[in-house]
């Protein structure tokens, strides 16, 4: 996974010259898929794998294998946003976040989820959670409660959490990681042998 920075875009290529997320992996890294996409200003935890079915299951609410999808939670990701101004805790519009959005076609999202954090001098930290990945889904619910964003930072993908992972840089999962990504989005399904990433060469 990768603490993808803001201001990159996920691609392997971009043709008009910006930054991608792929820049930011190490050479000896193999090119592995990226699982979902955050958008250009958007930062944090960026999956990546060349498991096709792990990545449907991650990222698709109604597949979950052999399980029975209506059966399994689903998958939570959570996101920590930077509003302008300071808010008070109980401030009606972090309760407005929570309910669902409507986008073309009917399409209407499950309800969200939202807490206050952390005062700054000037913003709000807030967190919210959603069960899908519509387009710009979170910025379009502070959009909704008059909350102009400063930041946007994913810090979870169901059981997987950015940690301290520092900024651009990117690490292999470890076996743990994989097993309880497999439990919720695939459960009843054999998990592949983790191939691992070989360390990082000596020259």
């Amino acid at each position: 996974m990768l603490n993808k920075p803001p201001k990159t875009i996920c691609a392997r290529v971009d043709f008009a010259g910006r930054p991608t997320v792929y820049d930011h992996i190490p050479a000896f890294y193999p090119r592995l898929p990226h699982v979902g996409r955050l958008d250009w200003a958007t930062e944090g935890l960026l999956l990546f794998t060349d498991d096709g079915r792990l990545a449907q299951g991650l990222l698709n609410p109604t597949y979950k294998g052999s399980a029975d999808a209506t059966a399994i939670a689903p998958i939570e990701k959570v996101y920590r946003v930077k509003v302008r101004d300071r808010l008070d805790p109980e401030d009606p519009r972090i309760a407005r976040l929570t309910r669902p959005l409507s986008y073309p076609g009917g399409i209407v999202t499950r309800p969200a989820t939202a807490r206050f954090i952390d005062l700054r001098t000037r913003a709000t930290w807030l967190e919210v959670t959603i069960t899908e990945g519509r387009h710009h889904q979170v910025r379009h619910l502070c959009a909704r409660s008059g909350f102009p964003v400063l930041k946007l930072r994913r810090i979870r993908l169901g059981p997987l959490e950015l940690g301290d992972l520092k900024m651009r840089w990117c690490r292999p999962l470890t076996e743990p990681e994989v097993a309880a990504l497999y439990s919720v989005a695939l459960p009843e399904d054999p998990r592949p042998p983790l191939v691992p990433i070989p360390p990082r060469p000596l020259s």
